[in-house]
Formats: C-alpha cells, sequence, structure tokens
C-alpha cells in the first residue's frame, strides 16, 4: 500500500494508507481459516540509501483526522492477473520454519524497525484513526481483549465482569498490579477518567461511540468501577476491547487533544520514547510489563527492546529497504503490484480480513436525485464489484456480500441483492424519470437536469466506479476536500455519495454509521422515511439485544435494508497485506490491530 490519505479523500488503494480504517494483516483470508507459509528465494537489490537526518522533536498542532484505510494502486492489469497466483501461496498465521524451535529465553533483545509511508498524524487512537492499527496498541492496554479464535471478549485489565440482563448496567473489577509509563497505578478513579475524556470535542468518532449513551459512572472501590447506560447497549464491552478504547494514564486522559496526538502514557508493553513528525516514532520495552491477555500464552515483558517506525515515502526505497533487512525488517500494506519481488527476495507474506464493514459508500437521501430509491438501486445493481476488486487491489480483496464482513459474527449474506446487473440498473433508472441521454451520454430527466453526482474523492476506485457508471448514464464527479476540511465535510450532507471504514468486530458498526436516533446517520434518511424509522428500530434494538440469535435476526433484516434499499454501496472487503523480514517472527494481529507482545527477531 502506499501514503496514507484522509479518512475522505480515498476509496482505492493508493500506494499505501489512505482514509477510512484501512488493510488488515494476518489471520483470516475467505474461508476465515488461517495458514501462513514462508516464501523463500533469492533475489539480488541495489543498496538502500539512507534515512535522512532525523530532526528534533517538535511540538505538533493538531491535526485530527479520519483516514481512510490503506489502498493499493496496480500499474496494469495484465500485472494484476499475475499477482493473484502470489496472493494465493502467502498466508497469515505463523511462521513454518526454525523460529519455533528457538527457546523463549533466547528471543530477547534487538530492534525492530518497521516502514511507514507517511505520518500517522499522532500516537493516541482515541484521536487519531490508523494508529490503532500500528503504534496505538504496543502503548496502551484495554480493559477486556476480543479474542479472534472464540469471537468472545476476555479479560485483560479488567479481570472479571458482570452485565445486567438488560444490557445497561457494567461492573468491572480491575487488576491491581497495573501501572502506566508515568509510574501511577490502575485506578477506578482513572479509568472513569478516561471513559469521560472520550466524549469531547477533537476525540474521533470511533472513540465517541464507546461512551455514547452513559448516563453515570460509578467507583465503589480502588479496583471496581460501574458503567450504566441510558439504553441497553449490547456491543459496549467488545467496543472496549478496540485500541481506541486504550486505557492512558489520568494525567494523559485530562491533556488537551491536541497534546495526546503527539505523547501518551499506557500500560502497555512499550512506552513512547521518541515522537518527530514524518520522521520516526521510537517505543521501548517496558521490563516490568506482566499483564498480556491469556491468548498470547506471553507472562513477562516483550522480547523487543526498541521498536522504530520510519517515515518512508518512497515506495523503492522502503521496499529495498525491507528486502535488504537491515534498515526494515517490516512494511504494512503492501501494494499487490510489490508482491512477486517480495516473494523471490525470501520475504514472509501475511494476510487478514477485516472483520468489520470494508469499503462502504453511504448513500445521501437528501440528496436531490438520490432521494428516489431507484436511481440509489441503480447504483448497487450497476455496480461490477468483481471488476473493482480486481482494480483496486490486484484480486487480493473480496468483493462485498453484504454490509457487514465474512469475519464479523453477525455477518449477513446479501450477496443475493448485491449481483451486478447494468440492464436492471438501465430500466431502474427509466422508471425514475431518466429517459433520455445527452450527447455527452449522460441521462437527462424531463427538467432537462443531467444526473451528475458528487463525491469527496479522486482517485484509482472512484475512478473505476466513474467508469462503470457512466456507462448506465450517470456522471460521477471527483472532488475531494482539502484534507483539513475532509472529515467535517463527510458528515455535512453536501456530496451525495461518501465513502466510509470500519473494523470493530461488532455488527453495532452499523448503527454507529446509519442509526438515526443515535448513530452517525451518514445516509442522511428524513424522519418522513418509513422504511429509514424502521432500519433505525431494527439498528437500535440489535444493540439492545443480548441473545445472539435474537440479535442476528435484527441484524439480517438491517442488512436487507441497507442493500435493498440502497441506503449504502458495499464495495470489497478489504485485506490486509504485511511483508517481513525471515528474521521477525510471531509478529500477531488480532483483527487490523497490530501486537507485538511475542514478536522477536532472530539472531543473524
Amino acid at each position: 500500500m502506499a501514503v496514507p490519505a484522509i479518512l475522505g479523500a480515498s476509496l482505492v488503494r493508493q500506494d499505501r494508507e489512505a482514509g477510512g480504517e484501512s488493510h488488515p494483516p494476518v489471520a483470516y483470508v475467505s474461508s476465515c481459516e488461517a495458514s501462513t507459509q514462508r516464501l523463500s528465494a533469492a533475489c539480488s537489490f541495489r543498496a538502500t540509501p539512507p534515512l535522512p537526518a532525523h530532526p528534533e522533536p517538535i511540538e505538533r498542532k493538531q491535526h485530527v483526522v479520519s483516514s481512510s484505510r490503506p489502498r493499493r494502486r496496480l500499474a496494469a492489469a495484465a500485472a494484476t492477473l499475475s499477482l493473484l497466483a502470489v496472493a494465493a501461496c502467502s498466508g497469515n498465521a505463523g511462521q513454518e520454519d526454525t523460529g519455533a524451535q528457538v527457546a523463549k529465553k533466547d528471543r530477547s533483545g534487538g530492534t525492530l524497525n518497521i516502514g511507514l509511508s507517511a505520518d500517522p498524524g499522532g500516537v493516541d487512537a482515541a484521536v487519531v484513526n490508523q494508529v490503532w492499527r500500528t503504534v496505538a496498541r504496543s502503548l496502551a492496554d484495554s480493559l477486556v481483549f476480543y479474542n479472534p479464535d472464540t469471537k468472545k471478549v476476555e479479560p485483560w485489565l479488567a479481570t472479571s465482569w458482570t452485565v445486567s440482563d438488560d444490557a445497561r448496567k457494567y461492573s468491572f473489577k480491575l487488576r491491581d498490579d497495573v501501572t502506566f509509563h508515568d509510574g501511577t497505578a490502575l485506578t477506578a478513579k482513572v479509568v472513569k477518567a478516561n471513559l469521560e475524556s472520550l466524549n469531547r470535542p477533537g476525540i474521533h468518532s470511533s472513540a465517541k461511540t464507546i461512551v455514547q449513551g452513559i448516563s453515570k459512572i460509578r467507583t465503589p472501590s480502588e479496583h471496581e468501577i460501574t458503567v450504566e447506560f441510558a439504553e441497553p447497549n449490547a456491543a459496549f464491552l467488545v467496543s472496549l476491547s478496540r485500541a481506541y478504547g486504550g486505557i492512558v494514564s489520568e494525567k494523559t486522559a485530562r491533556l488537551p487533544v491536541e497534546k495526546r496526538q503527539n505523547w501518551l502514557d499506557g500500560s502497555g508493553p512499550f512506552s513512547l520514547e521518541e515522537y518527530v513528525p514524518n520522521q520516526r516514532i521510537v517505543l521501548k520495552k517496558r521490563e516490568d510489563y506482566t499483564w498480556a491477555p491469556k491468548y498470547f500464552d506471553h507472562a513477562g515483558p516483550a522480547y523487543l527492546d526498541q521498536v522504530v517506525y520510519k517515515i518512508i515515502p518512497e515506495d523503492s526505497v522502503r521496499n529495498g529497504a525491507v528486502i535488504g533487512g537491515d534498515e526494515l525488517q517490516f512494511v504494512y500494506w503492501v501494494n499487490a503490484k510489490y508482491l512477486p519481488q517480495f516473494q523471490s527476495a525470501g520475504l514472509t507474506i501475511s494476510k487478514t480480513l477485516n472483520p468489520a464493514t470494508g469499503t462502504e459508500l453511504p448513500v445521501n437521501t437528501s440528496s436531490k436525485f438520490l432521494k428516489d430509491v431507484r436511481v440509489r438501486q441503480a447504483l448497487q445493481t450497476g455496480t461490477d464489484r468483481d471488476q473493482f476488486v480486481k482494480i483496486d487491489s490486484g484480486g487480493i480483496d473480496e468483493p462485498a456480500t453484504g454490509p457487514l464482513s465474512k469475519d464479523n459474527p453477525h455477518y449477513s449474506d446479501q450477496s443475493a441483492l448485491l449481483k451486478y446487473d447494468p440492464e436492471r440498473a438501465a430500466s431502474l433508472l427509466k422508471q425514475a424519470g431518466w429517459t433520455r441521454t445527452g450527447k455527452d451520454g449522460i441521462r437527462v430527466n424531463a427538467s432537462g437536469e443531467r444526473l451528475s453526482l458528487r463525491v469527496p474523492a479522486d482517485d484509482a476506485g472512484w475512478q473505476v466506479l466513474q467508469d462503470q457508471w457512466k456507462k448506465l448514464g450517470i456522471e460521477l464527479v471527483l472532488d475531494p476536500p482539502l484534507p483539513a476540511e475532509a472529515n467535517e465535510k463527510l458528515l455535512s450532507g453536501e456530496y451525495d455519495l461518501a465513502y466510509w471504514y470500519a473494523s470493530s468486530p461488532d455488527p453495532d458498526v452499523l448503527r454507529a454509521n446509519y442509526g438515526k436516533s443515535t448513530g452517525s446517520n451518514r445516509s442522511f434518511i428524513a424522519d418522513d422515511d418509513k422504511t429509514g424509522r424502521k432500519l433505525d428500530r431494527l439498528l437500535q434494538e440489535q444493540n439492545q439485544t443480548i441473545d445472539l440469535t435474537e440479535r442476528q435476526k435484527l441484524v439480517d433484516q438491517a442488512s436487507r435494508i441497507l442493500v435493498e434499499q440502497a441506503y449504502e454501496i458495499p464495495v470489497s472487503n478489504d485485506i490486509d497485506v504485511w511483508a517481513y523480514s525471515p528474521r521477525l517472527h510471531d509478529i500477531k494481529p488480532v483483527g487490523l490491530d497490530q501486537y507485538l507482545i511475542n514478536a522477536w527477531l532472530a539472531k543473524k
């Protein structure tokens, strides 16, 4: 992948990161089974130029953005086809090599160098999107841990908890041996300060969702905390497991948002040693860390002494560095066209399916032309998702089959409503009054208005849709806002379609995005929209339902309405691709979060 843009700035994979929530690591591909195999072969490469001299750390001004996920741009269709075989033979669960024979006591030491194509904009996942995929998870732990294998929530900073039958009251008991990087202790008062800090301007929307609806927080003892909601909240535990819900020291929690972007004291296995914007982020191992989740089977501190994230915008330099293995040992969001090069160099390739949604396009139903459901449905059925993923990701991603990813525990298959049918799309447009076509090929209604839609991005993925929809007689105007304005404009309603991307492994991401009474209402559903009101009711009820079977029924109904009424257009389910040195072992993703507690480097 390439350089991260802002969450509203790209739909396609530009050579690295780009907006919304991002591209995945190692774990579930298609059937959600994991099987990583190391690719080995030899290849010569030229020496990598040294990185530029690093300036002294500086204070950054506030830069709160929500970037869309990383994207991969392909060079040519011919290259695309050749990459499919490469992707098929890469895996994602662990390295099948001699690493397992190295005793744990002999794995300690060393510095892991990770290449990033752009500065993430900060280090606190509650403030800056994307950083939860990289730095944040090593700095801050969460109250609970989401096990990707069992898809259940397990203890972490909280040793146990109870949930009321109506999912309104959550009571937690905390560990009494946890400290933050600044030496202060984890207490119920600190957790309370954390939750309260998430409900203020500048905090990322995903983090704000965690505390939405809290009516009261009580701390009956030093290590007990109770959170009460005005309405039931079945998604609370899973939300707490995310990196943007990571617990930081009380001092950090109370910092102004712009300062939290640049520094934080968490309780994670690494502490922040240095952050030089646009150059590097340096993490140092905590020798006293002993509270990793049981999932990792790791009782003590991390193996690595240090982790350095190096900002290297040029693909050729970054690629050469990871192939060389000295300057870098790991790169994220690999552009599909580079896979053959990495394969021949013997790098380990890993993949992970996003457990939430993937690339989705919220449709503005208040838009002049998109108020008509038939026009929205024409876009839905006139989208060739197979072609999209081939061009957007070299065929690595999967065409969307519903609003939720196949790895979401409440996945709902709506593929029958997402079949590509341009003839039906054309028929729907004619029924909606778009019967004439102008000289430029764009449909015109009886009033002489052209069927022109405006979107907040301009990249390869949107260009694919622009070409597909033009064949239907629909003009797609690619008009990205300035990066600093992206977040605000995505929610302003001034665009006909937008885009979004979620990563939380819970169906409540649908309510968070499309709920009207609570949620972002990204489709701008009107008060007099009868079907929209039904959708909102279903989305609210699923988050108030503890019984998994009943909750699934509600999610199924809501998913069908979202697709059938085209309140959103699911496009693809993305798969993150990592490439790293065969010396690096046991680097582990959970969902899309990266965990380094078990990572270690073999001696040269």
